[in-house]
């Protein structure tokens, strides 16, 4: 009986805490990628609109660098790994603002999703971005 009184105050409290919570201030879109190109400056992603176009991002190396190199929260993360959801990235906005891109992308970089991005132009200018403007 003591177990019964103990577990019903446990999820009477767990139930309470839960609706006080606050909301939060971040507001996510997810999408899949079609393609990701790597390159020397960063990351091509190719994704699909909502009108079933395609559409790139261009993401800066320097966005994955840690908080501990450049005093600032990363603005990028890149999640490796095998699970078949894979590759899609989520975009976090804080208020109105874009705040960080989390890219989950497989691991094994002969899988048909990876491609490699041509030298055939100057990228510098695509890969030099300080926030990032997505495309729905």
């Amino acid at each position: 009986m003591k177990k019964l009184i103990l577990l019903i105050a446990i999820l009477m409290i767990v139930a309470t805490t839960a609706a006080f919570s606050e909301p939060s201030d971040f507001y996510v879109k997810t999408l899949p990628i079609v393609k990701v190109y790597d390159h020397n400056l960063g990351y091509r992603i190719v994704y699909m609109k909502s009108n079933f176009e395609l559409t790139a991002i261009y993401i800066p190396k320097g966005w994955f660098k840690t908080a501990s190199e450049t005093g600032e929260p990363p603005k990028a993360e890149l999640v490796a790994g095998k699970d078949s959801a894979y590759p899609y990235f989520s975009v976090f906005w804080k208020g109105a603002d874009f705040d960080h891109i989390r890219i989950y992308l497989q691991s094994d970089l002969n899988d048909p999703s990876w491609g490699d991005l041509a030298e055939t132009e100057d990228m510098t200018e695509k890969f030099n971005v300080e926030t990032l403007k997505l495309k729905l």
